[in-house]
């Protein structure tokens, strides 16, 4: 198709069109989600320009400088059937930023300002919004990650354990959008992903404000991707049969039980820290008190061996005292036998 069809495509979408009818849907979510930062906002202005072709704006206000500024879950409709959700970015990768980013995608939260909350905060933030969960919008997940930040292999064990965890909460494997391609090494990062398992992999370079010249690539690439994501909901929807309302349901569960285990891990996590500090104080009580021992045993060592000293230098005034006595006796001695030996000279 050439980007007149791909457009008319992407804007004449409608669950009714599907071949087993809608199935209690009316909207394609695709739900943006990623680290802080890395041009969610931008690749939303991005589709927006490329799918209405008119003039650019900062519909996202997304930052050129790129430090990451969404703090909201904020929709973006891109067609009557269609809208891109830009969802609050992570700044780690831990249990309660997960378990928020989770229930973001499962649509169990509602739109606006977003809290990270801690342990079963989350789980009653979920239980308030149960009267506002919508049912009939099929979720689409999307990781966006920006080929400026290498990955290191922690962090790619990190996101490889998320994308499959989102693919078991959606029953949809994430799409990944990889943003900066001109900016970094392209080949590496696609690679990395692929390595995670990542089935589809779209590379951008985002439109901004200012460079918005339209040109025939960038379109195709934001058009391909969106027909993407209609060609695989077409499958789903007619490859497998569909209840929203039942399928909310179990990722309501899937999100409450991922935090109950984080809840446990960080308790135990918790549990076994204190232990560990116990013991380091515990070691550290018994090195002072061995050490005091040794200073101890040391102070000891050297009063003894001071008062020994005191003793040999007492013993050796001792002997020179006898010595000089015996020497002042024996010189006594002959003085006195020289004046005898003088006497009966004399005479």
């Amino acid at each position: 198709m050439d980007i007149e069809e791909l457009r008319r495509h992407i804007n004449s979408f409608s669950f009714e069109k599907c071949k087993n009818g809608d199935q209690g849907f009316n909207r394609i979510l695709i739900q943006l989600f990623g680290f802080l930062g890395h041009g969610k906002s931008a690749f939303i202005n991005t589709c927006i320009y490329v799918l209405e072709d008119g003039e650019y704006q900062n519909w996202a206000k997304a930052k050129e400088d790129y430090a990451g500024s969404t703090l909201e879950r904020i929709p973006y409709k891109l067609t009557s059937n269609i809208t891109l959700v830009d969802n609050r970015g992570l700044s780690k990768m831990d249990g309660y930023e997960t378990g928020e980013i989770f229930a973001q995608l499962g649509n169990l939260l509602p739109l606006g300002k977003v809290e990270w909350a801690k342990g079963f905060e989350l789980n009653d933030r979920i239980t308030r919004a149960e009267k506002s969960m919508i049912t009939s919008d099929f979720i689409f997940p999307v990781f966006v990650h920006s080929v400026k930040n290498s990955i290191p292999e922690e962090e790619q064990k990190n996101i490889q354990k998320v994308l499959l965890k989102c693919r078991d909460l959606t029953g949809v494997s994430p799409i990944v959008v990889l943003t900066h391609k001109n900016s970094g090494k392209l080949t590496d990062t696609e690679n990395v992903f692929r390595n995670m398992g990542a089935e589809r992999i779209f590379s951008f370079e985002n439109y901004t404000k200012e460079d918005h010249f339209k040109t025939r690539g960038r379109h195709e690439e934001v058009l391909k991707f969106l027909h993407e994501v209609i060609k695989d909901v077409h499958f789903r929807i007619e490859h497998q049969p569909h209840d929203p309302i039942k399928e909310i349901i179990e990722r309501k569960n899937f999100v409450i039980t991922y935090i109950h285990n984080c809840e446990k891990k960080a308790q135990q996590e918790n549990i076994e820290k204190k232990r560990a500090m116990a013991k380091i104080q515990q070691e550290k009580k018994i090195s002072e008190q061995e050490e005091e021992i040794r200073r101890e045993r040391e102070k000891r060592r050297q009063e003894q061996a001071m008062e020994l000293e005191m003793k040999k230098e007492e013993l050796e005034r001792q002997r020179r005292r006898e010595q000089e006595r015996q020497n002042h006796e024996l010189q006594a001695a002959q003085e006195k036998q020289k004046k005898k030996k003088g006497k009966w000279k004399f005479f």
